[in-house]
């Protein structure tokens, strides 16, 4: 934990550490220097306020491990520098984007962010971009020293077997637990009439007799974009699913698609502007109507599914991977997976609380009956979960707990070839820490000898 899983939490939380960060003073206090790459104290203590919280039950002192992980991580971006490691502007503008998005999704939209940020989006770009260039170098890096850091069968028993059995961890009630997700599909005469509804828009549209962004206000079902006219914002490519944003870059200045379908429904686009390789549009989306009995399809599907997997006519891997729409899951057979140790077998409390409540009435081997979900779209779709198995609350062993086990293992070797790694390399580097941060034991591999 104190190495590499800190490093990344490090390098993870402080894409936002402008915005919780005090304003800078002019003269800055300096806590350390590695090549040419300077630690602030400002920085430094950003990054403790941001991780303390994760870390209650740390071992030592967490704000002087913090200063170790970053002075090794102004390591690491030395030997980028040195090694000439490249990231790509369009790498970095896309990593900003991707983040952008996911925090915009989480505190609502992109004038409450810009709020909380305090500054304009496309400003906030511009300050973090350097930064995360570095970051991005980093984890180059990082992944191309340890990647190719395996441990084997026999060396995952010799970790084990060093832990003292009353240090062994304890782990709560687990399961192996799978999910088939589908979202009911409309019949023809619903889709016909979306099309025909949507056709009519166009040709008016087309014809004067509408403004498009009015009809989108006024019609169209997409809830994120439809109160500002059907705009999207820009974006780049990758970024919509495929037919909408194939068509999207074709469009010319103020002219309107053909209609198109996506799994959503059915689209037309008009472009707003084009700033190099991103693009601004408006769109109109109309949902075919999913009735009762689409409803009762999906149920009864499922249902038969479940009866096919009991009887071995399908797997329930197979089933998950050619029927399920949750992407998270269907790539793993339609497992969960534990997010911190990649393993099958996930602890019951890391489960949404929906889940967890069906599981409780369940026993291994068992499916649940068909479950009406809302998708974040505010659609339905139907879930079913199979409880592939259950382990009751236990101190770790190698027989349930192996993947687990490998993990702990996998990074403690990854751990201990940083280190080897660090120790070589600074050798040949200029480090200095400031004499009142060099008390701390975890800053002494730092400071050099004569």
């Amino acid at each position: 934990m104190k190495s590499v899983r800190l490093l990344t939490a490090i390098l993870a939380l402080c894409f936002f550490e402008a915005v919780q960060a005090q304003p800078r003073q002019i003269l800055e206090e300096v806590a350390a220097v590695v090549g040419e790459n300077v630690i602030l104290k400002s920085e430094w203590e950003v990054e403790y306020l941001q991780v303390k919280d994760q870390y209650p039950d740390f071992k030592g002192d967490l704000k002087c491990e913090i200063l170790n992980q970053l002075v090794l991580q102004k390591l690491l971006l030395h030997k980028a520098e040195l090694d000439s490691i490249e990231i790509s502007e369009e790498m970095v503008d896309y990593e900003l984007d991707r983040k952008i998005v996911y925090f915009t999704a989480q505190i609502g939209d992109e004038a409450r962010l810009e709020k909380y940020l305090g500054k304009s989006i496309i400003e906030y770009k511009e300050e973090m971009k350097p930064k995360l260039k570095q970051q991005m170098q980093v984890q180059e890096v990082q992944k191309v020293m340890l990647d190719a850091v395996k441990v084997t069968p026999t060396e995952v028993k010799k970790y084990f077997d060093k832990i003292p059995n009353d240090s062994l961890p304890l782990f709560g009630t687990e399961v192996e637990l799978g999910q088939i997700v589908m979202v009911p599909k409309p019949n023809q005469l619903a889709k016909d009439y979306a099309y025909e509804t949507l056709k009519k828009y166009r040709e008016d549209i087309l014809a004067g007799r509408r403004d498009f962004e009015l009809t989108a206000k006024s019609f169209s079902e997409d809830p994120g974009s439809a109160a500002n006219g059907g705009e999207l914002g820009y974006f780049k490519r990758g970024q919509m699913v495929s037919a909408f944003e194939a068509m999207a870059f074709k469009l010319k200045p103020d002219s309107v698609s053909p209609i198109i379908e996506t799994q959503y429904g059915y689209h037309i686009l008009k472009l707003i502007d084009r700033k190099g390789e991103k693009i601004n549009v408006r769109h109109i989306l109309i949902k075919p109507t999913i009735i009762t009995k689409d409803l009762q399809n999906t149920e009864k599907f499922l249902n038969d599914l479940i009866a096919l997997i009991k009887i071995d006519s399908i797997s329930f891997c197979k089933a998950a991977s050619k029927y399920s729409e949750d992407e998270m899951t269907k790539a793993n057979c339609g497992f969960f997976t534990d997010p911190n140790v990649g393993a099958n077998r996930i602890e019951i409390e890391l489960l949404d609380q929906d889940v967890v409540l069906q599981v409780q009435k369940m026993k291994p081997g068992e499916f649940s009956k068909p479950t009406p979900i809302q998708n974040p779209d505010g659609s339905t779709a139907y879930r079913i979960l199979y409880l592939k198995s259950e382990t009751k609350p236990h101190r770790a062993n190698l027989r349930e707990d192996y993947q687990k086990i490998q993990a702990f293992a996998l990074e403690q070797k990854k751990q201990e070839a940083m280190a080897e790694w660090a120790e070589k390399f600074k050798k040949n580097v200029y480090i200095h820490v400031e004499p009142g941060y060099t008390d701390c034991k975890e800053m002494k591999r730092w400071i050099k000898t004569n």
